[in-house]
């Protein structure tokens, strides 16, 4: 029985497939059992279902479905035809370098309650800059996230936490446990999915599938591990359409996991609606630009060692980081390029957990 059952979902994107499953075969060797690697297609083109047969190894299996059934139902598929005790997904904009496979077996192998594992993950091959650690929505971070859009102070203190939080993910150099995990790049033991109700759950047809199951596997008794030791990286893009389809995806996600509760939701949405006329952050500059790269000028006491965040929310939750020595801190063209159809920030801070200035700017493409 191959001990890894990778699954990864194709709309449109046969090429950037094609090398995320090379990434995925590259691991093969340290690995205790053999690879069984299920592309699903949901593209429902004909054309597109012929790049694959054509750029895919004849080491992975094609699955051309016959329409767009969504993310979640298409892992599903795949899910289903395979026994092998790990699963990994990984999204077709990622890669998995290498040995990290075999990191993040080990641990779920070495820890009878870990339920999932993810790795280390970068936004660019050269891992300068780092993706944010994940979330899932709980009861407490949904009062958070209302009590922030209604007081400023308690915005300033959420963005606080979560940098802390971030930092501390992306300095660690040992496995720790973490609230979530991306289903972009993430391995899973099958016995906890089985436990936990399996894969995903499909009234969820893209985004917000991982929250849910992160969800059910700590609700079950299980843990999540972040591997520093595993890397990947994520050439994640955003606009404003994806935060469209994010968005559009939310009502299904509160439908499960908010309205049975106790709480009276609607009440508390009117209750803490945003503060009229509320400004709790600064007007921000423009980011300097050279030959297409953000440039940023760093004061002389944080040259030592700063942090530079990038998020499409003023409150920097999410953000990625760049972790940096020296007199200016530089995001090339090619990686903020990635990022359109909005105005995005930009937040400079010493490398400390719990900083006590900052630097702002701005910038849009």
């Amino acid at each position: 029985m191959p001990a890894v059952c990778a699954i990864l979902v194709n709309y449109f994107s046969a090429p950037l497939v094609a090398r995320a499953v090379q990434s995925v075969l590259a691991q093969g060797g340290g690995l205790p059992g053999a690879l069984d690697v299920r592309v699903v297609d949901n593209s429902a083109d004909a054309a597109e279902a012929a790049r694959l047969r054509q750029m895919l190894p004849p080491q992975a299996t094609l699955t051309v479905n016959e329409s767009n059934e969504g993310f979640a139902r298409a892992c599903n598929r795949a899910f289903a035809g395979s026994r092998a005790p790990f699963v990994l997904l990984l999204n077709p904009d990622a890669l998995l370098l290498p040995g990290a496979l075999a990191s993040l077996t080990e641990i779920l192998v070495r820890d009878a309650q870990a339920g999932a594992a993810g790795p280390r993950t970068y936004w660019d091959e050269g891992r300068a800059f780092l993706m944010p650690p994940s979330t899932f929505p709980s009861t407490a971070s949904r009062l958070g996230d209302l009590m922030a859009r209604h007081w400023p102070w308690a915005d300033r203190w959420r963005s606080r936490l979560f940098r802390a939080r971030a930092w501390r993910a992306w300095h660690t150099d040992q496995p720790v446990t973490v609230p979530a995990l991306s289903g972009g790049h993430v391995l899973l033991k099958r016995a906890a999915l089985e436990a936990a109700g399996g894969l995903f759950d499909e009234r969820f047809f893209l985004y917000w599938e991982d929250s849910d199951l992160m969800q059910r596997l700590r609700a079950a008794g299980y843990r999540l591990w972040l591997v520093p030791q595993a890397q990947a990286v994520h050439a994640y893009t955003h606009s404003p359409e994806k935060g469209r389809l994010i968005g559009a995806g939310w009502p299904a996600y509160f439908e499960k996991h908010f309205a049975p509760g106790w709480l009276p939701w609607s009440t508390l949405e009117r209750v803490l609606a945003p503060a009229p006329g509320a400004a709790p952050w600064p007007t921000l500059h423009e980011a300097p630009r050279d030959n297409g790269d953000l440039v940023l000028p760093v004061p002389s006491e944080w040259q030592g060692g700063w942090l530079l965040e990038i998020s499409p929310s003023r409150d920097f939750v999410p953000a990625i980081g760049h972790l940096g020595r020296g007199p200016v801190a530089r995001v090339p063209a090619a990686l903020h390029g990635r990022l359109t159809g909005a105005v995005y920030h930009l937040r400079l801070t010493p490398d400390t957990r719990w900083p006590r200035h900052s630097l702002g700017w701005q910038f849009q493409n």
